[in-house]
């Protein structure tokens, strides 16, 4: 299964990439503490010892290790610090062995625990949880290292946490597919794949791509074709409700599948399996159902209140003008 794409390459990119420090944090992340002293001290080699500062520093920021990625400035700075030259430090042989030791010492060293089999089953499940809420896989994957930090377990690599996202992503979707094929009638699977057909050769645009267009004019004429609109979409979800509870999918997860469709052109929805698309379809129903409903109720509103705003104006207009008559008649009146 193909990974998709969460993060973007900037994003990644800085995910991936050890932390960028100014001078003042290079003396807050890579202080030697007494701990970290006593762990230097059984080092001989100036190569292990800026790297053990260098790698404990970076973990202390962003709970995280980038291997060998250590940014020149840096390696100055700790070497200078340790009272060693940086010509030095060969990176060469700062190799895999010596990596993953200490790195087994900084995790105890901060009372963190290694992302291991027992770390992927806690995440795996969280994971899960989120997913039935939370369909937006960055949102998930932000979630995911927020919760790592705050359980005191490394985080891992951006393949690691996008490859555990997708599956569960995937997972969540056959199961609701499941539910699709199982619950969702011939009947209403025609009426699902009449939304992608034109109904005449001559039709520039699929009944799709119609019911997406959102309520932009209040001229009486545009707002009938709505209000039709409405009552071909409430017609449907009234039918699909039933499978629509079933799903039990909450505002968000909807709203996901429904935006899907929203974006994307009508050969993109019909490249998905039949049931994946009946799914996707069902979701826009239900969105667009209420979000059309919403966009009238609004409309109604401003009318009303433009009724309201043009009723007061013209009363104040009758008033100011009856005002006059009246300071007219009453002069006459005391002259007379």
């Amino acid at each position: 299964m193909a990974r998709m794409k969460i993060l973007n390459n900037v994003e990644r990119e800085a995910f991936e990439a050890p932390p960028q420090f100014n001078a003042a944090e290079r003396k807050k992340f890579f202080a030697v503490t007494s701990g970290l002293l006593s762990l230097i001290e059984t080092l001989r080699n100036p190569t292990t010892r800026v790297c053990l500062i260098i790698t404990a520093g970076y973990f202390k920021a962003q709970r995280s290790f980038f291997g060998k990625q250590f940014r020149p400035a840096d390696i100055e700075f700790v070497a200078k610090q340790l009272g060693i030259s940086a010509d030095e430090v060969k990176l060469q042989l700062y190799d895999r062995q010596t990596i993953t030791r200490q790195q087994s010492l900084i995790l105890s060293h901060f009372g963190v625990n290694p992302f291991d089999e027992n770390g992927k089953e806690f995440l795996r499940k969280e994971i899960a949880q989120m997913v039935r809420v939370q369909v937006r896989p960055k949102v998930v994957f932000v979630e995911s290292v927020e919760l790592l930090s705050r359980k005191k377990i490394a985080i891992p690599s951006y393949f690691t946490l996008s490859t555990m996202i997708s599956e569960a992503i995937s997972k969540r979707q056959k199961e609701l597919v499941q539910i699709v094929d199982r619950d969702l009638t011939k009947k209403q699977k025609e009426k699902l794949e009449q939304l992608l057909v034109k109904e005449l050769e001559t039709d520039k645009r699929y009944p799709l791509t119609l019911l997406k267009k959102p309520l932009s004019s209040m001229r009486p004429k545009k707002i009938r074709g709505k209000l039709d609109e409405l009552k071909s979409l409430l017609a449907l979800y009234l039918d699909l409700k039933p499978l629509v509870k079933a799903l039990d999918l909450n505002g968000e997860s909807i709203r996901y599948y429904a935006y899907f469709v929203i974006k994307s052109k009508i050969p993109q929805v019909t490249r998905r399996t039949s049931q994946s698309q009946y799914l996707y379809l069902i979701m826009f129903i239900v969105y667009q159902t209420f979000k059309l409903h919403d966009s009238l109720i609004d409309t109604l509103l401003a009318g009303v209140q433009a009724a309201v705003n043009a009723a007061g104006k013209e009363h104040k207009e009758v008033y100011y003008q009856g005002r006059e008559l009246r300071s007219r008649s009453f002069a006459k009146l005391a002259r007379g």
